[in-house]
């Protein structure tokens, strides 16, 4: 029987913190009036992601711009690429205030965004709010949710992605929602904080996640919300997949009054419940402040256009970065071909959820190995994916990669190291947990 799983995106909700730290780097931006030209200092231009957060009162972190598209189409564009799990719907819970932005003549989908997107049915719930006065919460929004689809009558699992959740254009979400399936419980997205993380997000305000087995996906034994974290410590993420008769629990309110996704997790295990983890890993980016969605829209964009010509963006000129679909040979020194989308509704012949790839072209001399300064995070002199590395090729020496050479950009170099150095390889799972894009095509050959 094929793995059938429920999508709910939880795109409602208002930040008021995210809308006014954008104000601030807006106003930063502009110099006190009165003062001369040659007194001016050039600050960092103002990113559109902030400046579209910065002209209201409070933003929707769904709608946010990351890159030039909202962080809520970017998670429908990584679903199309899932092959191994079957998606029956997907529900898309909303603040009635958005209504228009989302669904309108001048809204961010079209008539029949399922043939736009390639997916199966969408479905566009209202959460009845019209301000930040009246919103509830994620999980109130949840249950208008679980609602609409036991009208349904369907028995599949669900799951829910908050809107507080962006992931990286190369993120794979097969593995997120195939993995949390075959757990058999309702499962619960973790990540370990790193240097970066802290830097945008501040120590305080985490849910510690503290695991009750050394496993892959261990039992969750603890879940201390509103809790100070720094670099190295497990936090709960807003990725919950809720077992059938979990999801009509919750429905009919159990977990009570809580607001969040791991508060709601808690309150489960608190009545007897068992609830699993999974690390969401690289390529997960939490929308809180206004930092944090400055630095994931000037990443996705530095993304984009590394894939295009890499030496421009500091990458080394022996390692290309490209579309999977991209072969080596269609590189050159004016960049790689551009991609082009599968038509909706096409046969796609492999995955293509890892949307990017290093490929070391043919004669790279001494000093040219593609290796990043303070990328991987180990400090150590030699490269750690050269000669017959398992890692070479995979999701994790792409991101790890790209990250390094942005982060020396976006925090200056001394503080991009600082970050690292509490950074990536101490999170390292086994080599065979990273997918190289041939075990991807030899995996959906298998299908």
């Amino acid at each position: 029987m094929s793995k059938s799983v429920h999508v709910m995106l939880l795109a409602g909700g208002y930040s008021a913190d995210i809308a006014r730290g954008a104000a601030s780097v807006v106003a930063a931006a502009q110099p006190p009036a009165g003062t001369p030209r040659s007194a001016r200092i050039t600050p960092r231009p103002v990113g559109a992601a902030l400046s579209a957060a910065a002209s209201a009162p409070a933003a929707v972190p769904a709608l946010i711009p990351l890159d030039g598209t909202p962080a809520l189409v970017r998670t429908l564009q990584l679903l199309k690429d899932v092959r191994r799990v079957r998606l029956e719907a997907v529900w898309i819970v909303h603040n009635e205030s958005d209504t228009d932005r989302i669904k309108g003549p001048s809204g961010i989908f079209a008539a029949a965004p399922e043939t736009e997107l390639g997916l199966p049915a969408i479905n566009f719930i209202s959460n009845g709010a019209t301000g930040p006065g009246d919103w509830r919460g994620e999980v109130a929004d949840l249950r208008v949710g679980l609602k609409a689809l036991a009208g349904r009558g369907s028995a599949a699992c669900v799951a829910v992605i908050s809107s507080e959740l962006a992931f990286m254009p190369a993120y794979n979400l097969q593995r997120l929602l195939e993995h949390a399936y075959l757990r058999g419980r309702d499962t619960l997205g973790f990540s370990f904080l790193n240097g970066v993380d802290v830097s945008l997000l501040g120590t305080e305000g985490h849910t510690v996640f503290v695991p009750g087995e050394d496993t892959a996906l261990p039992r969750v034994q603890q879940l201390v919300p509103h809790s100070a974290a720094g670099s190295g410590m497990c936090v709960a993420e807003p990725f919950l997949l809720l077992r059938p008769e979990s999801a009509g629990a919750v429905a009919g309110g159990a977990g009570g009054a809580v607001g969040t996704l791991p508060e709601l997790a808690a309150a489960v295990m608190a009545g007897g419940g068992y609830v699993a983890g999974i690390d969401l890993m690289f390529g997960r980016y939490n929308l809180r402040t206004a930092q944090a969605v400055d630095y994931a829209d000037r990443f996705f964009a530095f993304c984009s256009a590394a894939a295009l010509d890499p030496k421009s963006m500091g990458l080394p000129v022996d390692t290309v970065l490209q579309p999977q679909t991209v072969t080596a040979a269609a590189a050159s020194s004016q960049g790689a071909a551009a991609f082009e989308p599968p038509a909706a509704g096409a046969v796609v012949p492999r995955s293509v959820a890892a949307t990017f790839r290093f490929d070391e072209l043919e004669g790279g001399g001494a000093g040219t190995t593609g290796r990043m300064a303070g990328g991987t995070g180990g400090g150590g002199s030699s490269d750690p994916y050269s000669g017959g590395s398992s890692l070479r090729g995979t999701d994790y020496e792409a991101f790890v990669r790209t990250a390094g050479a942005f982060n020396s950009r976006f925090f200056g170099d001394a503080s991009s190291s600082k970050a690292a150095a509490a950074g990536l390889k101490q999170y390292l799972l086994p080599p065979t947990f990273y997918m190289t894009a041939y075990r991807r095509q030899a995996a959906d050959i298998m299908l």
